[in-house]
């Protein structure tokens, strides 16, 4: 389970963000360390500026390598759904197999 952050690092996949973002080179996206990203959140300032708020929230509200430098991609726990009707009114597109999984309730907390 990966989480695409903004500054985080772009894995193997080091072309797309330099395609969409014209003069930007592949590194200014992970300050050249493509698995980990930037280590401190003023690196978030070589990234586009649009993207620039979503890499600060990495060492805001994510805390990242905060304890011990440690952290990473959280744990999490998750099942399949139905698709919301959100999506495949947008998409126009139902999985074959979606009855056979429950719905979506967008009132639970859980």
């Amino acid at each position: 389970f990966d989480i695409q952050i903004p500054g985080a690092g772009q894995g193997a996949f080091t072309r797309g963000c330099a395609l969409q973002f014209m003069g930007f080179d592949s590194a200014d996206f992970d300050c050249s360390t493509n698995y980990g990203g930037c280590k401190d959140k003023a690196g978030c300032a070589k990234l586009p500026n649009s993207l620039q708020p979503g890499c600060m929230w990495r060492f805001d509200w994510y805390h990242w390598l905060e304890d011990g430098s440690r952290s990473n991609n959280p744990y999490v726990d998750f099942r399949r759904v139905r698709c919301p009707s959100q999506l495949t009114d947008i998409s126009g597109s139902v999985p074959l197999d979606d009855d056979a999984f429950p719905a979506v309730d967008l009132d639970s907390s859980t």
